[in-house]
């Protein structure tokens, strides 16, 4: 058996990091997450905007669509309260008059039985829909409140008109047309 002299080393290596090499590592995860949190964030800027364009363009065709099953007049308006509750005595929720904040503040369908645009205590409540956080909404003069369709799908408004959806920060905008016809897409 030979023995081991000081200046022979087992096999057995020693592994491990650095403080250089921990710190190194580090710098570069932090780098990688900070890119990778941008672009989440406008990610869900995005998402955000897309969801409320397409959640307001199902609502204009399901007003559409119910003005035309029902045979009636079918209102969709901006509301302040989309989701009061639906006392028959008072017409909750409303239609909001004009100014102040736009539709993303939610808006509610209803049949509207004498074709006025705003939402008596006799008018049956059909959907609701609640605000939409910090995507803006906002119409043009002929869309700014409210849309009603006629029995025939038409718009009974004064015309065609548009609606735009915009994120917090102005880099993603979306926009619902509306024809005269009572035809929505998104451009």
């Amino acid at each position: 058996m030979s023995r081991l002299s000081p200046e022979t080393h087992s096999d057995h290596s020693e592994s491990g990091l650095t403080l250089v090499e921990l710190i190194v590592a580090m710098a570069v995860m932090t780098i990688v997450l900070s890119i990778g949190t941008y672009s989440f964030r406008g990610f869900t800027n995005r998402n955000a905007v897309n969801a409320a364009t397409n959640d307001l363009l199902a609502a204009i065709t399901l007003t559409r669509s119910e003005a035309v099953t029902r045979g009636q007049v079918v209102s969709l308006c901006r509301s302040a309260d989309p989701t009061a509750d639906n006392i028959p005595a008072t017409p909750a929720p409303s239609c909001t008059a004009a100014g102040g904040s736009g539709w993303e503040t939610g808006f509610i369908i209803f049949a509207d039985n004498n074709g006025d645009g705003v939402r008596d205590a006799n008018e049956e409540l059909i959907r609701s829909f609640a605000d939409f956080g910090q995507v803006t909404m906002t119409g043009n003069a002929n869309v700014d409140d409210a849309l009603r369709f006629q029995a025939s799908g038409f718009i009974v408004s004064p015309g065609n008109g548009t609606i735009t959806s915009t994120n917090p920060d102005g880099s993603r905008s979306l926009d619902i047309v509306l024809s005269v016809m009572g035809r929505a897409r998104i451009q």
